[in-house]
C-alpha cells in the first residue's frame, strides 16, 4: 500500500513568474507611496494627497492581480505572508518628514526614479508575459505608470520652481 504523502502546495510555474512578481512589485510601491504620502503630510498636504492617491492606484492594481489570479485558479502564485511583511515593513520603517522645498524637490525626484523603474518594470512584464488575460491587464498597468510618471514630474518641477524662487 502506497505511503499517503502530504499536501504540497502548488508550485508556480515559470509562466506564473509574471503574476508573482508583478504582485510583489505593485505591493512594494504600494508600501512606498503610503511612506511618501505620510512624509509629505505636515508641509505639503496637496503632494501627500497625491502619493496616498498612486498607493490607492497601486491597491486597486493589487486587485485586480489577486482577481485575475482567483479567475485563473493561480492564487498560489501569489505571495502567501503579505500580510505579515507589511506588519514587519511598518515596525522597521523610518519616516523623514519634508520640512523645506529643496527637500520636497529631492524627494520628488527619487519619486519619480522609482516611479519610472516601476514603469520598465511593468512595460517588462507585458512583453515578456505568456498569459494573455495577464498581458492586458499588465497594458493597463504600463498606460497608468506613464501618467504617474508624468503626475510626479510635474509636481517636481512645481516643487523645483518653487525652491529656485527662495
Amino acid at each position: 500500500m502506497p505511503a499517503c504523502l502530504p499536501d504540497i502546495p502548488a508550485r508556480p510555474s515559470p509562466a506564473d513568474q509574471p503574476l508573482s512578481l508583478t504582485y510583489d512589485h505593485e505591493s512594494r510601491e504600494m508600501e512606498r507611496y503610503r511612506g511618501l504620502a505620510l512624509s509629505f503630510l505636515p508641509t505639503r498636504p496637496h503632494i501627500s494627497r497625491l502619493m496616498a492617491a498612486l498607493g490607492i492606484e497601486c491597491e486597486q492594481r493589487l486587485g485586480a492581480l489577486e482577481t485575475l489570479a482567483e479567475q485563473l485558479q493561480r492564487r498560489h502564485c501569489l505571495p502567501a505572508n503579505l500580510a505579515r511583511r507589511r506588519v514587519l515593513a511598518e515596525q522597521y520603517r523610518l519616516h523623514l518628514f519634508i520640512s523645506d522645498d529643496a527637500m520636497a524637490s529631492q524627494t520628488l525626484s527619487y519619486a519619480l526614479a522609482f516611479a519610472q523603474h516601476s514603469l520598465q518594470f511593468s512595460e517588462l512584464m507585458a512583453r515578456h508575459c505568456q498569459l494573455a488575460r495577464l498581458d492586458a491587464l499588465l497594458t493597463r498597468f504600463v498606460d497608468g505608470k506613464r501618467h504617474e510618471c508624468r503626475l510626479l514630474e510635474e509636481v517636481r518641477d512645481q516643487t523645483q520652481r518653487a525652491a529656485v524662487g527662495t
